[in-house]
């Protein structure tokens, strides 16, 4: 009789190291977590033959420091260039056509860095093979992170001309003033140029190790073979340390002593008209998860274009918004770098437009008060167009596993499975005190863009108001004041 527990123990030893599978509350979406504490996501959907791969780090601006801001960007620039399967980016581009790839992408944000790309369902395993080798064994050549960095400078320098990227830039310096490299993923020009394998080499050892990375695939799959698969691929990653044992840091919500004023000549944007932005700090999700679920009802309410909000801000002559097309309001759930703002477009920009900004941002407090009266079956209601929203966007595997490596990002997993749960416990009170904690007394950044010849004729106004001009040389916190 003991010869059986005797097998039971070699057929153990030859099992991959992971977990079970488990199914979500999500149909058809599953998830896995290896021994090695890599989170594995899985959508089935039988549609069409294709199956998406996606493999995610938590990383980007948000761990970044001075001396390494834009060294994450490099990094995701030089998993195209060779690994341990592929010798060069030559290589690496044929197999990707091989494969029958038509598109393959890297993108490295505020706080996720992630890869993907598209193949035949046949092509499964060749996908996940490509990407552990990329992930787990990029060659990180010396004479290739020469040749990136060139186009790496491009991209950075590139955005010293890019009206959208300036203004950007001059928000989150004001508004982040203790650390504005850790919501800039670009980085800065001068610490790519210096940047050393050595240096890229660090940030692999540190967080491209799998209990901070998830794989996510999905399409026309069987969920325990694509189980097996990688546990039989990635299953041999070595676990690291916890890049955040520490923490993260937490910016601050007040940070300015009194309104802060910037304008910006912009080009783009007719003579006819002017564009005012008010921005508030707003929830963290790492810290102030609960604020979250609120925000985003507030922020669908706010989109009512028959609501409190629109018209309370066209109905007002002086302001000169045109119709409710022209106003926005809203928050996007960020880590640590929460933001909510609301703005319009406006008419007759050379008349009293710096006055009429700071009468806008006077106005806003007690217009998103009022916009919070609102009853329980307006709440609901409001929650009942959010789930049906994301339900659209789940139609399709890649969709559905986007969303999620987005909520996985930010957040984690369970608070995209509950989402439609949590939601819909918000209360009209939960408004009210919304606007109190995050609105109520509190010192915005106010922004306006003008068109250049507008903004010649009315400089001396926003100068009598305190508006500070933004431009390429003011709004990156690496660039040298003039």
């Amino acid at each position: 009789m003991r010869f059986f527990p005797y097998i039971l123990i070699v057929l153990l030893l030859h099992l991959p190291f992971c977990t079970s599978a488990e199914e979500t509350p999500v149909p058809h979406l599953y998830q896995y977590t290896l021994d090695n504490g890599l989170d594995v996501f899985v959508a089935e959907n039988h549609s069409v033959p294709l199956v998406y791969i996606e493999v995610a780090v938590k990383c980007g601006s948000f761990t970044q420091i001075p001396q390494t801001a834009g060294l994450f960007h490099l990094y995701e620039h030089m998993m195209f260039k060779g690994n341990s399967l592929y010798k060069n980016a030559a290589a690496v581009t044929r197999a990707l056509s091989q494969m029958g790839v038509a598109e393959w992408n890297g993108s490295t944000g505020v706080e996720c860095v992630n890869y993907y790309f598209t193949v035949p369902a046949s092509q499964l395993e060749e996908g996940l093979l490509f990407w552990n080798a990329a992930v787990r064994e990029p060659l990180l050549d010396k004479m290739e992170l020469q040749n990136e960095k060139q186009v790496v400078l491009s991209e950075i320098r590139g955005n010293f001309s890019d009206p959208g990227r300036i203004l950007s830039a001059a928000k989150c310096r004001a508004l982040f003033p203790a650390a504005p490299w850790k919501l800039d993923s670009g980085g800065s020009d001068v610490v790519v140029e210096k940047a050393t394998v050595k240096q890229l080499k660090k940030i692999q050892k540190t967080y491209y190790v799998p209990n901070n990375a998830a794989v996510f695939v999905g399409g026309d799959v069987q969920p325990d073979e694509v189980y097996r698969l990688v546990s039989e691929i990635f299953g041999s990653w070595e676990r690291g340390a916890d890049p955040f044992k520490d923490g993260i840091m937490r910016h601050s919500k007040e940070p300015f002593s009194k309104p802060e004023f910037l304008v910006m000549p912009y080009e783009k944007i007719s003579s006819q008209l002017a564009q005012i932005e008010v921005v508030y700090r707003a929830p963290d999700a790492a810290f102030d998860v609960e604020d979250t679920y609120v925000a985003d009802v507030f922020s669908y309410q706010l989109s009512n274009p028959g609501g409190v909000f629109a018209s309370s801000l066209v109905e007002d002559g002086y302001l000169g918004v045109p119709d409710v097309n022209y106003v926005w309001g809203g928050y996007p759930t960020s880590r640590q770098a929460g933001l909510f703002s609301a703005g319009a477009l406006v008419t007759s920009p050379k008349e009293e437009v710096a006055a009429r900004a700071v009468y806008f941002m006077e106005k806003l407090p007690s217009v998103l008060s009022s916009a919070a009266q609102i009853e329980p079956s307006e709440v609901q209601d409001a929650v009942r167009k959010i789930t049906d929203s994301n339900i659209y966007v789940n139609e399709t595997a890649a969709g559905l596993l986007s969303t999620l490596r987005f909520w996985w990002t930010c957040t984690d997993a369970e608070y995209y499975y509950s989402y439609s749960d949590r939601i819909s416990r918000v209360t009209p009170d939960d408004l009210n005190s919304f606007v109190q904690k995050y609105i109520q007394n509190k010192n915005p950044l106010v922004t306006v863009l003008v068109n250049p010849e507008v903004y010649e004729k009315t400089k001396a106004q926003f100068d009598e108001l305190g508006f500070t001009e933004v431009t390429a040389d003011n709004a990156f916190w690496f660039r040298k004041q003039p």
